[in-house]
């Protein structure tokens, strides 16, 4: 019998983050859980298959497996964006399938001349325009060995990869989810990963840009939040939404205040258990936390 439990896995701040969520008749989260790791997924460069901590990260994974009872028979990846290559690109609206393909890696290959791209899986999200003739994309640069490596890890726990995705793009589906009011909306989704921040403009439930930030100071989330403002003022000429949606570390009840107040924006903390029925074995702490949770909530919401 197919299980109906679904498992999303997120890196932030040497954390893993593990969501579970069962699709029965009720949708439940059975699993939050979070532990420290020994892999740096934001800075190593060398990952594969045969990478030496590969059977650290499987431990790891299947401590946080065994220790949870989780019964999902696949596993999904929220990728951190410090490890890929993002960027918007303008392409030609007419070209799909071969030619998009060969198009996108020519955009990677001029955005990251220094970057080998052969190292790498190219992909694009769309960015939906009224412009018959020319588009946007974003485009993202993930690396094989990366990809290569967590399917190794899978494999040895005897789970099925279900999605690789990015982090702060597999948020969506939470969004979606849990706060389905917003769709109809334009504003700001902001994400705060303790030493950065993603940010980027929501139009109508879809992303339609994408900027990174460093957070070396606590002063630094509130200037990038208003340096983002003005950078989207610029390129739509008009005033950008001050309605924002924040999610990750070091966000609460408790800092949207200053942010209202210094950054310019009507700050919603995003509830990424919203909608959804919570299992009492879950962690009382992640459940008020659960915005931390977001792109591995995301994951697991996904069913195809």
């Amino acid at each position: 019998m197919r299980s109906s439990n679904y498992v999303g896995i997120s890196f932030y701040k040497g954390q893993i983050q593990l969501a579970e969520i069962d699709h029965g008749k009720k949708m439940t989260v059975t699993v939050l859980s979070e532990r420290s790791t020994a892999i740096d997924f934001t800075r190593d460069t060398n990952f594969s298959a045969d990478h030496p901590q590969l059977f650290t990260f499987i431990y790891e994974l299947e401590e946080m497996i065994k220790q949870n009872k989780v019964h999902s028979k696949t596993i999904s990846f929220a990728l951190p964006t410090e490890s890929l290559y993002i960027q918007v690109v303008p392409v030609d609206a007419t070209l799909q399938g071969a030619d998009l393909t060969s198009h996108l890696h020519w955009e990677f290959e001029q955005f990251f001349p220094n970057v080998p791209a052969k190292d790498f899986i190219v992909s694009s999200y769309p960015i939906p325009v009224a412009d018959e003739k020319r588009k946007h994309v974003i485009l993202v640069g993930v690396r094989r060995g990366l990809v290569a490596f967590l399917k190794r890890a899978a494999s040895e726990l005897r789970l099925a990869v279900h999605l690789v995705d990015v982090d702060h793009f597999s948020a969506e589906k939470t969004i979606r989810h849990c706060h389905p009011e917003m769709l109809k909306e334009t504003f700001l989704l902001l994400g705060s990963r303790g030493d950065g921040l993603d940010a980027s403009l929501i139009f109508r439930g879809n992303y339609v840009d994408y900027r990174g930030f460093a957070v070396r100071q606590s002063e630094d989330l509130k200037n990038n939040i208003i340096a983002y403002r003005q950078y989207l003022e610029a390129k739509i000429g008009s005033q950008p939404p001050t309605k924002a949606l924040l999610y990750g570390f070091g966000i609460s009840q408790e800092t949207l205040q200053p942010l209202q107040r210094e950054a310019g924006i009507t700050p919603v903390l995003l509830n990424a258990v919203r909608n959804m029925t919570t299992s009492k074995h879950v962690y009382e702490e992640y459940v008020r936390e659960s915005s931390r949770f977001a792109a591995a909530i995301g994951l697991a919401l996904r069913t195809r």
